[in-house]
């Protein structure tokens, strides 16, 4: 079963999706022959009277119509709708009006863009909740399964369990039972079924919905490493080389001095890549990447490689958190380790895999701090606004965010919040006599944005 990317029109639902199978309550005011079938890639909720440099095409565009007061009004927001490329309009009433206006469903019509009405029971965010659930559903339910059986399998290696015990595991966290059959076994044509290198079929057997073919192939590859997993040779190699790249990184051992102790071609390249990965998947890494020198470091499996095959660019097969370093000569290696434990353990926290490119970002200085350096952001500068707002029903802390989102700028800060630049103005300032920093100084944005980060993860 192949699966889909993010972008991938086939996953999306219709309109057709939405009227007969999504249960919503919505319903289609006839605009003409506009098409039922065609793909909604997002939803987009706005009350612009041209919401177009929004939109990116293919959008269902919601409105409960505050700007559309006049059917000029409605004319140029479905001019600019249908210029976008959205996919049409959802028109929410009970709120400002109670039914579209005439003039919306007139330019839908000459437009040809299918419209549709919410009721008053239907808030948008549902709307948007089925579209993205019919869209990635499939790749949420993936990620799930991953990162609860990565942990189980990588702990399964490094116990060197047998490739039942694996299996039991697996089954274990996904409530099934899995079968290996041997190479040559007659599979069903219907089987929920992957190849596991070497070794035969994985066969799914259990109640409801199987697995998606990702998550098998994630069990197959690790019970292929299984087998990897009992050349002790090979795992004693491991070791040793995790031992000698740590003295590497604490400076008890030159880089150089690898040379004489390993016999690894890639210690003569220019540049050397270093990543760094979960403890116990060494053997899983090793057939993944068989030109790379590979590592069993204490509580982490390093892996040097050389050349144009980079580990990152197989991280997303592998389903597991990775952390990769700039590719630096061996005379730097030390550091470099020490980079890509930082990347793995900003890697953990997101998931994925996090490339050196993404530790020399604001949020990554701020992911890596613990969360007592971060209190003091939250407890001064954020806390006193949300007791404010709690208490008087105020929009300080909204105000902040959307300010800071819009890099400090007054307009579009009024634009989004549907207020006059006075209005912000005189919020910033109150936000100024609340907490004693200003808004509108850089340094002070630096600081409130640290606290809500701070407040966003709960420190």
């Amino acid at each position: 079963m192949a699966g889909s990317g993010p972008d991938d029109e086939s996953r999306a639902p219709t309109f057709a999706d939405l009227l007969e199978r999504s249960g919503l309550g919505l319903h289609r005011i006839d605009t003409g022959p506009a098409a039922t079938d065609r793909p909604i890639t997002w939803s987009h909720t706005t009350e612009l009277r041209d919401p177009s440099r929004y939109l990116r095409g293919g959008e269902l565009v919601c409105t409960v119509g505050i700007s559309l007061q006049a059917p000029a009004d409605s004319a140029a927001f479905v001019e600019s709708v249908h210029a976008a490329g959205a996919a049409g309009i959802c028109f929410g009433i009970g709120d400002v009006h109670d039914g579209a206006p005439q003039a919306l469903i007139d330019a839908c019509r000459d437009h040809g863009l299918p419209l549709l009405v919410a009721p008053p029971e239907v808030p948008f965010a549902t709307v948007s909740r089925y579209i993205a659930d019919f869209r990635f559903g499939g790749a949420v339910a993936t990620a799930r399964a991953t990162n609860a059986l990565v942990p189980e399998l990588l702990s399964s290696q490094r116990r060197r369990e047998s490739s039942r015990e694996l299996l039991d595991r697996a089954g274990h966290v996904l409530g099934c039972y899995f079968l290996l059959e041997p190479p040559g076994a007659p599979i069903e044509s219907d089987a929920v079924a992957a190849a596991a290198d070497g070794m035969g079929t994985l066969v799914w057997v259990g109640r409801g919905d199987p697995p998606e073919a990702a998550v098998l192939e994630v069990i197959a590859r690790f019970l292929a490493a299984s087998q990897g997993e009992r050349d002790i040779e090979a795992a004693l190699s491991r070791e040793r080389i995790g031992q000698l790249l740590s003295l590497v990184e604490r400076r008890m051992l030159l880089p150089d001095a690898l040379h004489q102790l390993l016999d690894w071609p890639g210690l003569a390249a220019q540049d050397i890549d270093c990543s760094a990965w979960p403890a116990g998947a060494g053997a899983l890494l090793s057939m993944a990447l068989p030109d790379a020198l590979v590592a069993d470091a204490p509580e982490v499996c390093l892996v040097l490689s050389a050349g144009t095959h980079k580990p990152i660019e197989t991280a997303a097969d592998l389903a597991m958190p990775s952390g990769h370093a700039t590719a630096a000569p061996l005379s730097e290696l030390g550091t470099s380790i020490s980079q890509a434990r930082v990347a793995l353990d900003l890697a953990r926290q997101r998931g994925g895999s996090i490339g050196p490119d993404q530790l020399s970002t604001f949020t990554s200085l701020l992911e890596g701090l613990p969360p007592s350096r971060l209190t003091p952001f939250k407890t001064q500068l954020i806390d006193p606004l949300l007791a404010l707002d709690r208490d008087r029903g105020t929009q300080h802390i909204r105000t902040l965010r959307v300010f800071l989102a819009a890099n400090g700028s007054l307009i579009d800060t009024a634009r989004e919040l549907f207020l006059h630049t006075n209005t912000v103005r005189h919020r910033l300032s109150r936000i100024r006599q609340i907490t004693g920093r200003n808004p509108l100084d850089f340094e002070d944005q630096a600081a409130f944005t640290i606290g809500l980060r701070a407040a966003d993860r709960g420190a």
